[in-house]
């Protein structure tokens, strides 16, 4: 019996041990120490397993909406917009087009059209198409002419690609012609190129045939231009409707089928930072996570801690968003549905009329409700509380009025539309025509972004104001024409047998050759001698006595004749 109570004993005291431990525990929990006040070096893993854990203690905060004015912490935009590029105050459109289409793309392309071309006419159980058999390695100079004919026919419409090299007098278009033969421009078509199909066969990646495309262009983009303080992401749809899994259908959209892109773009100028294509469900998104919160903190990576204000439309606006984007130094402003996770449900029961408001506000968000022809539901992290302002209403004929428009919708309408200002560009001048192939409808859609953006930063340095009507059309056509008195073309046979009344190769340079001659004698001077306009150009005062026979300018015999007659920048 005594063994028994000394046991009841010891067991009792054990319990006590237990919940005394429990109580220190809970009080360590309520002491908060000081932080130290020392430097430590922290990586990216470290970094990443710290925004991991703010945004979880985000997450686990409660939602309790109060009547009151929003308590902020609004983020200071800390960058210099700006260019980083190497180029003159005097550029030309295809000098700044080739910043952002540098040669190492090009390179790319000839690299994997040639090995592509290579692999497919070394197939013996293929059968050839007749335009096949003559086929020879192009060059970047054939695809810098190549791609500037392609910028040429979205200008000049036409019902079909054989039309541009119609001898017709009515519809004729002689650039192409002159520049490269139909079966030419058709094998290049055929043959184009963007990865090696030896590694593309072993990839699950939906894009493969496309990744070398997009991975270069979104680093170019971020790398080349810091970009202003707002920003909007939305998305886009590429018109295709061929066969492709990851096919999207939006009747909102203009296009309705085709291929959807997200883009993260300038809020004025229209400028794209970053881009991604929806190819289907993301077996490695977590599943706690909304998709469109997914895409959001994965696009808004380039902004991180810089302080923007980031523009979202109510696909991806949530309390939760907004609040992990504040952990990142981003400001958010946006649309909101109101049977949204964690939205206040006042505000969608409320009753209102015409130009009434309703606002609640909790851990630094502001949500309105804003009655116009409907409801109107707004978020921000930036606005402390709702102020009407009076605003002139355009109606037709000029009969405008005055009417008041909450701050919040103001600021919105005047940050969203990025994506939009690109989409309304790049409708009106598409690179793109039909193609079978859908990464080859990708490639060129993605290049006519590099071409809208190229235009954009010769814009924003040029310094032409809005007013000036300098517009992208006009660009397109400058970058084709320079690109086309730069490019060294092979001479193209064309189809046929070559009769014996024909002229040889040799005498061809008839039509298009530049030849030197001796300055003409005048009544003043026998041997009359001009300046050079090449060592002028590099200031130097230095004599010849030659000239070219076709451009009648001075040149000396052979290096300053030879660069003034094969380079832009002599």
């Amino acid at each position: 019996m005594e063994s028994d109570s000394e046991n009841s004993d010891v067991i009792s005291i054990n319990k006590r041990r237990r919940q005394d431990n429990v109580e220190s525990d809970s009080d360590l929990e309520q002491i908060v120490f000081p932080r130290r006040d020392r430097r430590r070096i922290i990586s990216d893993d470290e970094e990443d397993v710290q925004n991991e854990n703010r945004e979880r203690n985000v997450s686990s905060q409660e939602w309790i909406w109060k009547d009151a004015d929003n308590i902020t912490q609004v983020w200071e935009y800390s960058r210099i917009p700006k260019m980083h590029i190497l180029v003159g105050q005097n550029v030309t459109a295809l000098q700044m087009t080739r910043e952002v289409l540098a040669e190492d793309f090009w390179e790319i392309i000839v690299r994997e059209t040639n090995r592509y071309a290579s692999q497919t006419l070394q197939n013996e159980n293929r059968k050839l198409r007749k335009f096949e058999d003559i086929w020879w390695d192009t060059n970047i100079d054939e695809v810098h002419a190549y791609f500037a004919l392609c910028i040429l026919m979205s200008q000049v419409k036409k019902p079909t690609v054989q039309s541009y090299w119609s001898k017709r007098s009515v519809i004729e278009t002689p650039i192409f012609r002159k520049t490269m033969p139909y079966w030419r421009f058709t094998q290049i078509s055929r043959f184009l190129h963007f990865t090696d199909n030896e590694v593309v066969n072993n990839n699950d990646d939906r894009l493969c045939k496309v990744r070398s495309v997009i991975d270069y262009f979104n680093e170019k983009f971020q790398n080349i231009c810091t970009p202003a303080e707002y920003i909007s992401l939305d998305e886009s749809l590429m018109k295709y409707t061929g066969r492709i899994s990851y096919k999207q259908y939006n009747p909102s959209k203009r296009a309705r089928f085709g291929v959807k892109f997200y883009k993260l773009c300038e809020s004025k100028s229209g400028y794209c930072i970053k881009f991604k294509i929806y190819t289907g469900q993301d077996l490695d998104r977590n599943a706690n996570v909304s998709v469109s919160e997914s895409v959001t903190m994965l696009m808004s990576t380039v902004l991180t801690g810089y302080g923007h204000t980031l523009f979202l439309d109510n696909w991806y606006s949530s309390p939760s968003l907004f609040q992990k984007l504040q952990s990142r130094k981003m400001n958010a402003i946006g649309t909101v549905r109101c049977n949204t996770k964690n939205m206040p449900k006042e505000l969608a029961a409320a009753k209102l009329k015409r130009s009434d408001v309703i606002s609640r506000s909790c851990n630094g968000i502001l949500v309105a409700n804003w009655k116009d022809k409907k409801d109107i539901y707004v978020m921000s992290t930036k606005h402390t509380k709702i102020e009407m302002v009076e605003v002139e209403k355009k109606r037709w004929k000029n009969n405008n009025s005055l009417t008041t428009k909450p701050n919040i919708v103001l600021e919105y309408n005047e940050g969203m539309g990025g994506v939009d200002l690109q989409d309304s560009y790049l409708l009106s001048f598409k690179l793109m025509r039909k193609y079978v192939k859908s990464y080859k409808k990708i490639f060129f859609y993605i290049a006519d972004m590099a071409l809208l953006n190229s235009y954009i930063l010769y814009r924003k340095k040029m310094e032409i104001p809005k007013c000036k009507k300098y517009s992208f059309s006009k660009f397109r056509i400058d970058v084709a024409k320079q690109i086309l008195e730069t490019v060294c073309l092979p001479d193209y046979q064309r189809r046929g047998r070559m009769s014996a009344g024909n002229a040889p190769s040799r005498l061809q340079a008839k039509q298009w050759g530049h030849f030197p001659r001796n300055i003409p004698p005048t009544n003043a001077k026998k041997n009359p001698q001009r300046r050079c306009v090449v060592c002028a150009k590099h200031k130097k005062r230095s004599e010849t006595t030659w000239e070219c026979k076709k451009c009648l300018v001075a040149l000396h015999i052979p290096s300053c004749f030879e660069k003034y007659h094969t380079m832009q920048d002599y």
